[in-house]
Protein backbone atom coordinates (compact mmCIF):
# COMPACT_ATOMS: atom_id res chain seq x y z
CA UNK A 1 0.00 0.00 0.00
CA UNK A 2 2.80 2.76 0.70
CA UNK A 3 4.54 1.59 -2.35
CA UNK A 4 1.33 2.14 -4.21
CA UNK A 5 0.72 5.38 -2.53
CA UNK A 6 3.86 6.76 -3.32
CA UNK A 7 4.32 6.01 -7.16
CA UNK A 8 0.65 7.55 -7.28
CA UNK A 9 2.71 11.14 -5.85
CA UNK A 10 5.53 10.18 -8.15
CA UNK A 11 2.82 10.33 -10.98
CA UNK A 12 0.66 13.43 -9.87
CA UNK A 13 3.89 15.48 -9.35
CA UNK A 14 5.19 14.60 -12.77
CA UNK A 15 1.58 15.59 -14.09
CA UNK A 16 1.18 18.24 -12.65
CA UNK A 17 4.60 19.72 -13.54
CA UNK A 18 4.47 19.03 -16.87
CA UNK A 19 1.76 21.43 -17.43
CA UNK A 20 2.70 24.82 -18.66
CA UNK A 21 0.53 27.70 -18.01
CA UNK A 22 0.77 30.58 -20.75
CA UNK A 23 2.95 32.82 -19.61
CA UNK A 24 1.85 36.41 -19.07
CA UNK A 25 2.68 39.41 -21.62
CA UNK A 26 5.21 41.74 -19.68
CA UNK A 27 3.91 45.36 -19.24
CA UNK A 28 6.50 47.67 -20.82
CA UNK A 29 5.75 51.34 -19.64
CA UNK A 30 6.45 54.07 -22.59
CA UNK A 31 6.33 57.94 -21.89
CA UNK A 32 4.60 59.78 -24.24
CA UNK A 33 5.10 63.51 -24.44
CA UNK A 34 1.83 65.80 -25.17
CA UNK A 35 1.19 69.95 -25.73
CA UNK A 36 -1.98 70.05 -25.50
CA UNK A 37 -5.35 68.74 -23.45
CA UNK A 38 -7.46 68.65 -26.82
CA UNK A 39 -9.51 66.33 -28.67
CA UNK A 40 -7.00 65.49 -31.05
CA UNK A 41 -5.20 63.07 -28.35
CA UNK A 42 -8.08 61.93 -27.63
CA UNK A 43 -7.43 58.23 -28.29
CA UNK A 44 -4.17 58.58 -25.92
CA UNK A 45 -6.37 60.07 -23.33
CA UNK A 46 -8.77 57.40 -23.53
CA UNK A 47 -6.05 54.55 -23.16
CA UNK A 48 -7.27 53.09 -19.69
CA UNK A 49 -10.63 52.21 -21.58
CA UNK A 50 -9.67 51.40 -25.08
CA UNK A 51 -5.91 49.21 -23.92
CA UNK A 52 -4.83 49.27 -27.20
CA UNK A 53 -1.09 49.74 -26.22
CA UNK A 54 -1.92 47.32 -23.64
CA UNK A 55 -2.86 44.78 -25.90
CA UNK A 56 0.48 45.42 -27.39
CA UNK A 57 2.37 44.81 -24.39
CA UNK A 58 2.71 48.75 -22.79
CA UNK A 59 1.78 50.91 -19.77
CA UNK A 60 1.29 54.19 -21.92
CA UNK A 61 2.29 57.23 -19.38
CA UNK A 62 1.26 60.38 -20.75
CA UNK A 63 2.79 63.63 -19.72
CA UNK A 64 1.47 67.08 -20.16
CA UNK A 65 4.28 69.46 -21.52
CA UNK A 66 4.32 73.16 -22.01
CA UNK A 67 5.27 73.60 -25.85
CA UNK A 68 6.75 71.33 -28.33
CA UNK A 69 10.29 72.39 -27.21
CA UNK A 70 10.12 70.75 -23.92
CA UNK A 71 8.79 67.71 -25.51
CA UNK A 72 12.25 67.64 -28.24
CA UNK A 73 14.32 68.18 -24.77
CA UNK A 74 12.69 65.67 -23.15
CA UNK A 75 13.02 63.00 -26.17
CA UNK A 76 16.69 63.58 -26.73
CA UNK A 77 17.44 63.75 -22.67
CA UNK A 78 15.80 60.57 -22.89
CA UNK A 79 13.29 61.39 -20.25
CA UNK A 80 10.22 60.63 -22.92
CA UNK A 81 10.22 58.07 -25.81
CA UNK A 82 8.24 59.29 -27.72
CA UNK A 83 5.97 63.12 -28.15
CA UNK A 84 2.81 64.24 -30.30
CA UNK A 85 4.15 66.95 -31.54
CA UNK A 86 5.70 66.01 -35.11
CA UNK A 87 5.47 69.60 -36.12
CA UNK A 88 8.14 70.15 -33.80
CA UNK A 89 10.17 67.43 -34.51
CA UNK A 90 10.29 68.13 -38.03
CA UNK A 91 11.26 71.72 -36.77
CA UNK A 92 14.03 69.99 -34.61
CA UNK A 93 15.40 67.87 -37.47
CA UNK A 94 16.10 70.83 -39.71
CA UNK A 95 17.04 73.73 -37.91
CA UNK A 96 18.33 72.05 -34.78
CA UNK A 97 19.64 69.52 -36.96
CA UNK A 98 18.49 66.70 -33.79
CA UNK A 99 18.45 63.11 -34.36
CA UNK A 100 14.56 62.34 -34.41
CA UNK A 101 11.93 61.05 -36.75
CA UNK A 102 8.58 61.46 -37.20
CA UNK A 103 7.14 58.02 -37.43
CA UNK A 104 3.50 58.58 -37.77
CA UNK A 105 1.21 61.35 -38.87
CA UNK A 106 -2.65 60.58 -38.20
CA UNK A 107 -3.31 64.25 -38.68
CA UNK A 108 -2.44 67.82 -40.18
CA UNK A 109 -3.48 71.34 -38.86
CA UNK A 110 -7.13 72.12 -38.00
CA UNK A 111 -5.78 75.31 -36.20
CA UNK A 112 -7.81 78.83 -36.53
CA UNK A 113 -6.87 81.99 -36.64
CA UNK A 114 -9.47 84.21 -34.49
CA UNK A 115 -9.28 87.78 -33.52
CA UNK A 116 -10.55 90.20 -31.25
CA UNK A 117 -14.49 91.49 -32.56
CA UNK A 118 -12.39 94.99 -33.62
CA UNK A 119 -10.24 93.00 -35.80
CA UNK A 120 -12.06 92.28 -39.20
CA UNK A 121 -8.74 91.30 -41.47
CA UNK A 122 -5.13 89.35 -40.87
CA UNK A 123 -3.53 93.56 -42.05
CA UNK A 124 -5.16 94.55 -38.71
CA UNK A 125 -3.23 92.62 -36.56
CA UNK A 126 -0.01 94.90 -37.81
CA UNK A 127 1.32 95.79 -34.61
CA UNK A 128 -0.46 93.99 -32.39
CA UNK A 129 -0.20 91.27 -29.82
CA UNK A 130 -0.85 87.51 -31.12
CA UNK A 131 -0.87 84.73 -28.94
CA UNK A 132 1.41 81.66 -30.01
CA UNK A 133 2.28 78.52 -28.20
CA UNK A 134 5.83 78.76 -27.85
CA UNK A 135 8.97 79.49 -30.09
CA UNK A 136 8.97 76.67 -32.80
CA UNK A 137 5.75 75.73 -31.63
CA UNK A 138 3.11 74.66 -34.51
CA UNK A 139 1.36 77.56 -33.84
CA UNK A 140 4.08 79.87 -34.33
CA UNK A 141 5.10 78.28 -37.68
CA UNK A 142 1.65 78.57 -38.61
CA UNK A 143 1.15 82.56 -37.96
CA UNK A 144 4.17 82.89 -39.67
CA UNK A 145 2.99 81.66 -42.91
CA UNK A 146 -0.11 83.10 -42.59
CA UNK A 147 1.10 86.66 -42.28
CA UNK A 148 3.79 85.94 -45.05
CA UNK A 149 0.73 85.76 -47.69
CA UNK A 150 -0.32 88.68 -46.61
CA UNK A 151 2.47 90.55 -46.86
CA UNK A 152 3.37 91.34 -43.18
CA UNK A 153 6.84 90.25 -42.11
CA UNK A 154 6.35 88.15 -38.54
CA UNK A 155 9.54 89.00 -36.95
CA UNK A 156 8.69 92.70 -37.20
CA UNK A 157 5.11 93.93 -37.74
CA UNK A 158 3.43 91.54 -35.01
CA UNK A 159 4.10 90.71 -31.38
CA UNK A 160 4.69 87.08 -30.50
CA UNK A 161 3.44 85.99 -27.21
CA UNK A 162 4.52 82.70 -26.00
CA UNK A 163 0.51 81.52 -24.14
CA UNK A 164 1.12 78.03 -24.18
CA UNK A 165 -1.97 75.28 -25.32
CA UNK A 166 -4.67 76.14 -27.08
CA UNK A 167 -6.77 76.39 -23.45
CA UNK A 168 -4.77 78.72 -22.49
CA UNK A 169 -4.64 80.96 -25.66
CA UNK A 170 -8.16 80.57 -25.60
CA UNK A 171 -8.10 82.38 -22.16
CA UNK A 172 -5.47 85.00 -23.46
CA UNK A 173 -8.26 85.74 -26.04
CA UNK A 174 -10.69 85.89 -23.86
CA UNK A 175 -8.94 88.19 -21.82
CA UNK A 176 -7.91 90.46 -24.14
CA UNK A 177 -4.19 89.81 -23.76
CA UNK A 178 -4.03 88.82 -27.19
CA UNK A 179 -5.40 90.37 -30.39
CA UNK A 180 -5.63 87.46 -31.80
CA UNK A 181 -4.37 83.61 -31.24
CA UNK A 182 -4.90 80.07 -32.85
CA UNK A 183 -7.10 77.73 -31.64
CA UNK A 184 -7.95 74.54 -32.27
CA UNK A 185 -11.11 72.78 -31.83
CA UNK A 186 -13.59 73.19 -29.44
CA UNK A 187 -11.61 76.52 -28.46
CA UNK A 188 -12.29 77.93 -32.13
CA UNK A 189 -15.98 76.97 -31.90
CA UNK A 190 -16.27 79.03 -28.59
CA UNK A 191 -14.43 81.69 -29.73
CA UNK A 192 -16.64 81.90 -32.69
CA UNK A 193 -19.77 81.78 -30.84
CA UNK A 194 -18.60 84.24 -28.20
CA UNK A 195 -18.26 86.87 -31.17
CA UNK A 196 -15.03 86.56 -31.73
CA UNK A 197 -13.44 86.71 -35.98
CA UNK A 198 -12.29 84.07 -37.89
CA UNK A 199 -9.49 85.62 -40.28
CA UNK A 200 -7.76 82.24 -41.29
CA UNK A 201 -7.90 78.49 -41.61
CA UNK A 202 -4.70 76.98 -41.46
CA UNK A 203 -4.87 73.98 -44.04
CA UNK A 204 -5.88 76.94 -46.47
CA UNK A 205 -2.09 77.88 -46.01
CA UNK A 206 -0.40 74.84 -45.36
CA UNK A 207 -0.49 71.20 -44.62
CA UNK A 208 1.81 70.39 -41.39
CA UNK A 209 1.53 67.29 -39.51
CA UNK A 210 -0.61 68.22 -35.95
CA UNK A 211 -1.46 64.86 -34.66
CA UNK A 212 1.19 62.21 -34.54
CA UNK A 213 4.24 60.67 -33.22
CA UNK A 214 8.11 61.54 -33.02
CA UNK A 215 10.95 59.54 -31.43
CA UNK A 216 15.05 59.66 -31.78
CA UNK A 217 16.72 57.75 -34.42
CA UNK A 218 18.29 56.02 -31.69
CA UNK A 219 14.81 54.17 -30.67
CA UNK A 220 14.63 53.54 -34.71
CA UNK A 221 17.71 51.55 -35.22
CA UNK A 222 17.85 49.76 -31.37
CA UNK A 223 14.06 49.02 -30.91
CA UNK A 224 12.31 49.45 -34.17
CA UNK A 225 9.74 46.14 -32.99
CA UNK A 226 8.77 48.24 -30.14
CA UNK A 227 8.28 51.47 -32.73
CA UNK A 228 6.03 48.91 -35.04
CA UNK A 229 4.03 48.23 -31.95
CA UNK A 230 3.83 51.61 -30.48
CA UNK A 231 2.42 53.34 -33.94
CA UNK A 232 -0.30 49.69 -34.19
CA UNK A 233 -1.54 50.58 -31.05
CA UNK A 234 -1.85 54.64 -31.95
CA UNK A 235 -3.41 53.50 -35.29
CA UNK A 236 -5.88 51.55 -33.63
CA UNK A 237 -6.99 54.67 -31.76
CA UNK A 238 -6.96 56.53 -34.70
CA UNK A 239 -9.48 54.26 -36.60
CA UNK A 240 -11.59 54.00 -33.56
CA UNK A 241 -11.54 57.67 -33.06
CA UNK A 242 -12.66 57.51 -37.14
CA UNK A 243 -15.17 55.15 -36.69
CA UNK A 244 -16.86 55.09 -33.08
CA UNK A 245 -18.77 58.71 -34.07
CA UNK A 246 -21.23 58.47 -30.82
CA UNK A 247 -19.00 56.70 -28.50
CA UNK A 248 -16.55 60.02 -29.28
CA UNK A 249 -18.63 62.45 -29.49
CA UNK A 250 -20.02 61.18 -25.26
CA UNK A 251 -16.10 61.18 -24.27
CA UNK A 252 -15.81 64.51 -25.69
CA UNK A 253 -18.49 66.43 -23.65
CA UNK A 254 -17.37 64.53 -20.92
CA UNK A 255 -13.66 65.26 -21.05
CA UNK A 256 -13.68 69.08 -22.58
CA UNK A 257 -17.34 69.92 -21.41
CA UNK A 258 -18.91 70.95 -24.47
CA UNK A 259 -22.42 70.71 -25.44
CA UNK A 260 -23.12 68.04 -28.13
CA UNK A 261 -23.61 70.58 -30.83
CA UNK A 262 -19.84 71.71 -30.20
CA UNK A 263 -18.60 68.41 -29.93
CA UNK A 264 -19.61 67.39 -32.79
CA UNK A 265 -17.93 70.53 -34.80
CA UNK A 266 -15.14 69.39 -33.10
CA UNK A 267 -15.45 66.01 -34.25
CA UNK A 268 -16.13 66.91 -37.96
CA UNK A 269 -13.30 69.39 -38.15
CA UNK A 270 -10.33 66.95 -36.85
CA UNK A 271 -12.25 64.22 -39.06
CA UNK A 272 -11.79 66.41 -41.99
CA UNK A 273 -8.02 66.93 -41.55
CA UNK A 274 -7.53 62.85 -40.89
CA UNK A 275 -4.44 61.43 -43.17
CA UNK A 276 -6.03 57.87 -43.77
CA UNK A 277 -2.77 56.81 -44.85
CA UNK A 278 -0.58 57.59 -41.41
CA UNK A 279 1.99 59.62 -43.79
CA UNK A 280 1.72 62.62 -45.23
CA UNK A 281 2.50 62.39 -49.76
CA UNK A 282 5.46 62.99 -50.85
CA UNK A 283 4.57 66.38 -51.81
CA UNK A 284 3.41 67.34 -48.61
CA UNK A 285 6.48 66.45 -47.04
CA UNK A 286 8.67 68.28 -49.23
CA UNK A 287 6.22 71.69 -48.85
CA UNK A 288 6.59 71.24 -44.85
CA UNK A 289 10.20 71.17 -45.31
CA UNK A 290 10.53 73.32 -47.44
CA UNK A 291 8.34 76.17 -45.50
CA UNK A 292 10.67 75.10 -42.36
CA UNK A 293 14.21 75.50 -44.42
CA UNK A 294 13.01 78.67 -44.97
CA UNK A 295 12.02 80.25 -41.33
CA UNK A 296 15.71 78.70 -40.42
CA UNK A 297 17.80 80.19 -43.57
CA UNK A 298 18.63 76.32 -44.09
CA UNK A 299 20.17 76.07 -47.73
CA UNK A 300 20.85 72.62 -47.34
CA UNK A 301 19.00 69.83 -49.44
CA UNK A 302 16.64 67.58 -46.68
CA UNK A 303 15.69 64.74 -48.25
CA UNK A 304 12.17 63.36 -46.52
CA UNK A 305 13.75 60.17 -45.07
CA UNK A 306 15.93 61.67 -43.20
CA UNK A 307 12.62 63.43 -41.24
CA UNK A 308 10.17 60.85 -41.64
CA UNK A 309 10.22 57.35 -41.35
CA UNK A 310 6.95 55.48 -42.53
CA UNK A 311 8.04 52.13 -43.19
CA UNK A 312 6.47 51.20 -39.16
CA UNK A 313 3.14 52.95 -39.95
CA UNK A 314 2.89 51.14 -43.35
CA UNK A 315 3.57 47.46 -41.46
CA UNK A 316 1.50 48.37 -38.74
CA UNK A 317 -1.33 49.43 -41.42
CA UNK A 318 -0.91 45.99 -43.14
CA UNK A 319 -1.00 44.29 -40.12
CA UNK A 320 -4.09 45.75 -39.00
CA UNK A 321 -6.05 44.49 -42.43
CA UNK A 322 -9.13 43.18 -41.87
CA UNK A 323 -9.25 44.74 -37.84
CA UNK A 324 -12.12 46.00 -36.71
CA UNK A 325 -12.24 48.40 -33.95
CA UNK A 326 -14.53 47.00 -31.34
CA UNK A 327 -16.78 49.58 -28.19
CA UNK A 328 -15.08 49.26 -24.74
CA UNK A 329 -16.58 46.39 -22.23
Amino acid sequence: MFAFRMALSAILVITFSSVVYPAETPIKKVTIAYTSYAPSALWFLLEKELGFFREEGFRQELILVRGGGVAIKGLIGGNFDYAIAPTTVVDAIIRGRQPLKVVFTAGTTNFSLIGQSGIRSIIDLKGKAVGTASPGSISDFILQEIFKRHGLNPLKDVTFLGIGASRERFAALTSGTVHATVLSPPFNFKALEMGYHKLATASDYVKWPQTGLGTTEEKVLRDPQEITKIVRASLKGWKFFSTQREYVLSKMMQMFHLTREEAVQSYEALREEFIPSGYLTDEETRSVISTIKQAANVAEDIPPERVFDNRFVKQAEQELRGWKPQMPR
